[in-house]
């Protein structure tokens, strides 16, 4: 926990992934409803219900398929986040670190609209800065592509070592590592801490932890 606080006090900027570390996108509306109804435009069985794959895979089929995808994609995620359930102590975490004199943002691959209407729910939309998600109608460029964190970066003026970055995937680490920035896992399922712990310096389990230490800095 030590190592924990050092590294969040050291921080300048701490960007948080959105699904996951900030809210479950998909607890209302599942993932796998939205993948099936992405298929239906492709016209083809992708063995995924993660309707980001399905984004992926649309890039076989030209732009236009591409780009029809990804409007319903957002218009999806729109809906969902509207009936999304905030993870415990995501939202705490964004508001200790503002308190703490933080600069806060958002890392994802989920739209940017999307998050965008989540925050301002949340009364949060003014104080968070930079929400890069991702780049519309160009899945080649999400994470752990480097485009959307070096976004981030030129968007907040900070350099990659005054940067933390709380996520939940492999993914998020992959890029965090790549671009020299401090990465911290969340290990929020079974089996995530042991694929995290040989990947990341610093896992929890939850995100009361960040919490903890960021209220402790005020």
């Amino acid at each position: 926990m030590a190592d924990l606080r050092e590294t969040l006090a050291s921080a300048k900027l701490i960007l948080f992934d959105f699904d996951g570390p900030v809210c479950d996108v998909f607890a209302g509306l599942p993932a796998s409803t939205i993948a099936r109804r992405l298929e239906q435009i492709l016209g083809e069985r992708v063995d995924s219900d993660d309707p980001l794959r399905v984004l992926q895979e649309s890039t076989r089929f030209g732009q236009d398929v591409v780009q029809a995808i990804e409007f319903e994609l957002v218009r999806a995620e729109l809906e969902a986040v509207d009936i999304a359930t905030p993870t415990p102590g995501g939202l705490e975490s964004m508001r200790a670190a503002l308190n703490a004199g933080k600069s806060v943002g958002v890392l994802s691959n989920n739209s940017p609209k999307a998050i965008a209407r989540f925050l301002l729910a949340a009364g949060l939309l003014a104080d968070v800065t930079p929400v890069v998600g991702r780049p519309y109608g160009r899945p080649e460029l999400m994470k752990p592509h480097q485009y959307t964190l070096q976004q981030a970066l030129m968007g907040a003026q900070v350099q990659p070592g005054d940067v933390v970055f709380i996520g939940d995937s492999a993914t998020d680490i992959e890029v965090a590592l790549a671009g020299e920035v401090a990465p911290v896992a969340l290990a929020n399922k079974p089996g995530k801490r042991e694929l995290f712990e040989s990947s990341s310096p610093l896992v929890v389990d939850d995100m009361f932890s960040i919490m903890t230490c960021l209220q402790a800095m005020q």
